[in-house]
């Protein structure tokens, strides 16, 4: 199926009031718009990938590269990539098949408060039998929640997480707060050195690629854009926090020198230490919460 006729089926099924559908930022990448008394935002069936999310009044809180590529099977640079059903290099792509697959979408629907929900839907067979659901909340709120079945006969060691990238006025200025008290695992510059402590709130200075041992609620605080972005979750005793800082950043062939400057990646996972053990039949449900702290 091409984009045209995606978009033609999707117009025909949920396109309503609040959610219309067409391509992103000029490219073949289709794309659903929702636009409601609450916020604009965008979320694109190919990986059921979040694209946008801007509050009444407010700038975008999502962060896409400038130079990311949207032609499957390379995955979106920015945004919200599901890494399902593992995170980084568990296996083979990286971060899983979800990001680079089209889930079909199953549901749009106008809540009682006036947000509206999309539902999209994903089956594999490889590396196991699973089932995945994605329900995202355009309302005050930003919210995800994914949920995955184990449809095989054997226990899978399920890991993933929804990692979001945020646009951030300017890196050095930015601070993280709610991990303090934590142990984290530093893997920047390619090491892994577990067993750090995070004494209190903290900023960034290089490379970070830190994921702390934690169920706390997050707190992403801007100075520059005059902001602060609560991040919740559910479903994850693991918060990954990254930036590529200089010298990465000019590794990634999809992503601007310059752009660590104008992100930070703040994810609820399962990785690591906090690997699901899901049995035959079991379910297991992932979610994260945004708003502005106002």
């Amino acid at each position: 199926m091409n984009t045209a006729e995606r978009i033609a089926e999707l117009k025909r099924n949920f396109n309503s009031e609040s959610i219309t559908f067409g391509t992103w930022r000029g490219s073949q990448l289709p794309a659903a718009f929702v636009s409601n008394r609450y916020c604009k935002g965008a979320v694109s069936p190919y990986g059921a990938h979040v694209l946008s999310y801007v509050p009444e009044g407010e700038r975008d809180l999502i962060m896409v590269s400038e130079l990311s590529a949207y032609e499957p099977p390379k995955a979106i640079r920015g945004g919200v990539p599901v890494c399902w059903p593992w995170f980084g290099p568990a296996g083979k792509p990286m971060h899983g098949v979800a990001r680079i697959q089209y889930w079909e979408m199953t549901a749009a629907k106008k809540e009682d408060d006036g947000s509206d929900t999309l539902v999209f839907e994903l089956s594999v067979t490889e590396p196991h039998r699973l089932d995945a659901r994605f329900e995202v909340n355009f309302g005050a709120k930003l919210a995800m929640r994914l949920t995955t079945v184990n449809r095989g006969d054997a226990p899978f060691a399920l890991g993933g997480a929804l990692h979001t990238y945020f646009s951030v006025g300017e890196i050095e200025k930015l601070t993280i707060s709610g991990l303090g008290g934590s142990t984290y695992c530093n893997r920047a510059g390619g090491g892994d050195i577990p067993g750090c402590l995070c004494k209190g709130d903290f900023g960034f200075t290089a490379e970070t690629d830190n994921i702390y041992a934690s169920d706390a609620a997050v707190t992403i605080i801007d100075p520059v854009f005059k902001r602060r972005i609560l991040v919740e979750k559910s479903g994850s005793h693991a918060t990954v926090v990254w930036n590529p800082w200089i010298e990465k950043s000019k590794l990634i062939g999809d992503f601007r020198d310059d752009e660590y400057r104008v992100m930070v990646c703040v994810e609820a996972a399962n990785c690591a230490g906090d690997i699901v053990n899901l049995k035959p039949g079991a379910a297991h449900t992932l979610t994260q919460t945004i708003s502005l702290i106002r």
